[in-house]
């Protein structure tokens, strides 16, 4: 026997992260990309994607920015 306990949309669902964001919450992006910038630092690789997510998703912990799925475009490199 199976139960649907909800029926949220697709268009509903978040990922924790942007549950995080949206509720006010600090998020595990320093433990998540930011591990990956300092691991890469260690070895001369530069994360530069990484650290920019990582940089919006603490402005927005900050306080500096509204939570916005516009913020990724910020993550295009040239």
């Amino acid at each position: 026997m199976r139960t649907d306990v909800s029926r949220v949309s697709v268009s509903e669902q978040r990922p924790s992260m942007g549950q995080d964001m949206q509720k006010g919450r600090r998020t595990e992006i320093e433990f998540l990309n930011g591990l990956i910038v300092r691991e890469g630092e260690k070895v001369g690789l530069p994360c530069r994607a990484n650290a920019v997510l990582t940089d919006i998703a603490k402005g927005v912990e900050r306080g500096e920015l509204k939570p916005d799925p516009r913020h990724i475009t910020e993550l295009r490199l040239n």
